[in-house]
């Protein structure tokens, strides 16, 4: 059993939530728990932030560490844009203190300066952490409260965190939802956090593999009215997801990854 939780405000995500909440509901929701953080569960008291930009990090993860104290049982944040086409319980049972998505881009990823010493990079849009990570969580909290990293983002201080120290990296072959993965499992402080196959959670994904969810730039699928499609309809159907296709634009021959589609 685990809590699932996401944070909504702002007109973006706000019309999001009903469907998000649906999807929730059929594919991950039976002994476990929904929270939604939102304008009425959040007081400023909360944390003591500026609202800079990715200073909601800062609120969801110390919502997320209260609740993984009072209830002792993993709690997983899920991103309102990412759609989970299937139940999470083989993920959640890894065996692993920390489990984070993979960000798009390899070595590329952001923070590059980051990502280029990794070979990978993370992405918190999708993460679950466990009673036995609460120490490093606690100090990745107090590093973003800090602004230790010149950021208020999770994902910039877990990064930063993680190259600065002294870690062990390998991967690891993993059956879930009846196919192999490889993640890429980080020791660090006395913990294994599980960075998850690209393809388990994937980024802008552009046509149907396995994917147990699908994390999609609202902006590049032209907001919220299209993005709110990819709950209902065929994924190939639809806009790329890709910032060089974007169907409501007009002409995207130019667009390198439209030729996956057509094979």
């Amino acid at each position: 059993m685990y809590n699932i939780t996401t944070i909504c405000f702002g007109n973006k995500y706000t019309p999001i939530r009903d469907h998000w909440e649906k999807m929730i509901n059929k594919n991950c929701i039976k002994k476990n728990k929904l929270t939604i953080w939102d304008e009425s569960n959040i007081i400023q008291s909360d944390i003591k932030v500026p609202k800079e930009y990715a200073f909601w990090d800062s609120i969801r993860l110390k919502k997320n560490i209260d609740l993984l104290i009072n209830e002792k049982k993993p709690v997983v944040h899920c991103d309102m844009d990412i759609i989970l086409k299937n139940d999470i319980d083989e993920i959640v049972n890894l065996p692993y203190d920390f489990i984070i998505s993979t960000e798009i881009g390899g070595k590329d990823s952001f923070p590059k300066e980051c990502s280029n010493k990794l070979g990978f990079g993370v992405c918190s849009g999708f993460y679950i952490i466990k009673p036995s990570s609460l120490d490093f969580i606690i100090k990745l909290l107090k590093n973003i409260i800090e602004k230790k990293n010149n950021s208020y983002s999770d994902q910039v201080n877990l990064m930063n965190y993680i190259t600065s120290s002294n870690y062990n990296l390998h991967v690891k072959e993993e059956m879930i939802n009846g196919n192999i993965y490889n993640n890429k499992i980080l020791e660090i402080d006395g913990i294994k956090i599980c960075v998850l196959d690209f393809e388990l959670i994937e980024r802008d994904p552009i046509i149907i593999k396995n994917q147990i969810g699908m994390h999609i730039n609202i902006d590049n699928v032209g907001g919220v009215i299209n993005f709110i499609k990819y709950f209902y309809e065929n994924l190939e159907d639809l806009p790329l997801t890709c910032r060089c296709g974007k169907r409501h634009l007009g002409d995207n021959n130019i667009c390198k990854h439209i030729e996956l589609r057509e094979k």
